[in-house]
């Protein structure tokens, strides 16, 4: 199921509700620059456009990602040195968080008079 709609699968303030919740920087490597959104079940093995199934990723972790299951995508950064523990701990807290909705109609409303 690839993503032939580019980022109009989400509303805008849904996602910049998200990546409000997230600190507006990548849940995996903390960049701050190029975000998107990753799902944490990918969509081709049934993962949801719900807001807890979602995080901010950077274009390059995303794309790094692709559509391997969390423990697989886990497996490849400890093969690279990476500690995942602290990193499963940090997706789990950001998910658990409700989005604001409205603070993602204002960014989005300040982002439109811009």
């Amino acid at each position: 199921m690839s993503n032939k709609h580019g980022s109009k699968w989400i509303r805008p303030a849904k996602r910049l509700a998200i990546y409000s919740r997230d600190g507006f920087a990548c849940a995996y490597c903390g960049s701050e620059e190029s975000l998107s959104l990753d799902h944490l079940q990918p969509r081709e093995l049934g993962g949801s456009h719900a807001a807890e199934n979602l995080v901010t990723s950077c274009v390059s972790c995303n794309s790094a990602r692709k559509d391997l299951p969390m423990r697989d995508w886990f497996q490849v950064l400890r093969d690279g040195g990476g500690d995942t523990s602290q990193l499963r701990k940090k997706i789990r807290t950001l998910t658990a968080r409700a989005i604001n909705l409205d603070e993602g109609k204002r960014l989005l409303a300040a982002r439109r008079a811009q």
